[in-house]
């Protein structure tokens, strides 16, 4: 997960918001630059001067309510598309908006004062870059050549350096406030991205606690009942002895399963082969059931897996079968690892079990990790689960 705190994100998107909102007032800073270098206004001129500044303030407040909107539709604010938004804007409120945009053009030609061209391109670029959060960059670019075919005539060729500069001045508010939002939307989509990659590894360490529970405490709720049932048996037969003993070892299997417990929520439970082994033959010989160990030496890197596989099978084995014998048996071939666990009491409930239950989606999991494959068959009365991982070239080499 990210170690960028949320607070982050809304302090970037207050940055953004600001400097649009400075971008499409750029109509006032002309404006005002212009007459604080010039000589002293009279008459008509300063006249002129006041109702262009109240014009573009007025014109500001309308870009700023705009971009207002067009920013709430890019970070979700606003629930309908883009366009739904702009076809809700009031009728009367683009109708003065517009001409707010025509008077203050109309005003600032009558300030005798040089470079109003400059004023009047950045009126039509802040006009323009309050839409540009909801556009993507081929509209942009789209609306910035309409922007300075508009600006040709206003400003006049006649200056081509003023015509330049208000070229650049209008292209500039567009990309500004473009680029500003699209920062903002691309941090909003790692963000996104970021909350989904928390979730699915939220939902993957529950899946890994879920199959690790599972297969720890099928074994030993499995062993409880076989020593528990040998207890009773042994009360009723008077041998008080070894039915302590019995009740002895199940306390201490309860003792293990708390520990057990928080070791598979702290991720640091680890399974061995050779302790797999012991486990399964001791469980199976307290029930009754014969074990044989053959094979070859599991390579060491796929030992842990295999283990597992062993645990399960031999928990799903006592559970739903009616075993006298069970064979393990390990083969390391040329190209494949391949472990079978065997035993004489297949049953209808054995095989279904095996088919659907949760263990065997479990050992699958962990066997197709490793690139295997886990497989179930039956050969007359006999039940044989099969794990076969392929060895990489390498190591089959």
């Amino acid at each position: 997960m990210s170690d960028v705190p949320p607070v982050s994100a809304r302090r970037f998107e207050a940055y953004v918001r600001w400097s649009t909102y400075g971008a499409v007032s750029m109509p006032v800073g002309t404006l005002l630059a212009s007459v604080l270098r010039a000589d002293r206004l009279t008459g008509a001129g300063l006249t002129a001067c006041i109702a262009a500044v109240a014009l573009s303030l007025a014109l500001t407040a309308g870009n700023i309510l705009v971009i207002k909107g067009s920013i709430d539709a890019v970070v979700g604010r606003e629930r309908r598309l883009p366009v739904g938004w702009v076809q809700r804007l009031p009728l009367g409120g683009v109708i003065a908006w517009a001409l707010l945009l025509a008077a203050l053009v109309a005003v600032t030609f009558m300030i005798p004062l040089p470079a109003m061209g400059l004023t009047v391109a950045a009126a039509i670029g802040s006009v323009a870059a309050s839409f540009v959060p909801v556009l993507d960059a081929r509209r942009t670019l789209l609306l910035n050549a309409a922007a300075v075919v508009l600006i040709v005539p206003l400003v006049g060729v006649a200056d081509i350096a003023l015509l330049l500069v208000a070229a650049a001045l209008t292209s500039g508010v567009l990309w500004i406030c473009w680029s500003s939002v699209w920062m903002l939307r691309v941090l909003g989509e790692l963000q996104a991205a970021n909350e989904t990659r928390a979730a699915l590894t939220l939902a993957n360490e529950r899946l890994r606690i879920a199959r690790d529970l599972h297969d720890v405490f099928g074994r030993t709720l499995a062993t409880i009942a076989v020593k528990s049932s040998l207890a009773s048996e042994l009360v009723s037969r008077g041998h008080d002895v070894r039915a302590a003993e019995e009740i002895s070892g199940i306390r201490s299997l309860a003792e293990e399963a708390g520990t057990e417990v928080r070791q598979v929520v702290r991720g640091e439970l680890r399974t061995t082969w050779e302790g797999e082994l012991s486990g399964a033959r001791s469980l199976l010989k307290s029930a009754g059931i014969r074990c044989t160990v053959t094979g070859d030496p599991v390579p060491e890197r796929y030992a842990q897996a295999l283990a597992w596989v062993v645990r399960e099978g031999v928990t799903n084995l006592l559970r739903h079968s009616a075993a006298t014998q069970v064979t393990i048996a390990t083969a390391d071939e040329d190209t494949e690892v391949i472990l079978t666990i065997a035993n004489d009491g297949a049953g209808p409930a054995e095989a279904g079990a095996d088919a659907t239950g949760m263990g065997l989606r479990s050992m699958s999991e962990r066997i197709r990790a490793l690139g295997g494959s886990l497989t179930t068959r039956r050969d007359g009365d006999w039940f044989l689960l099969d794990a076969t991982i392929p060895l990489p070239k390498e190591d089959a080499a």
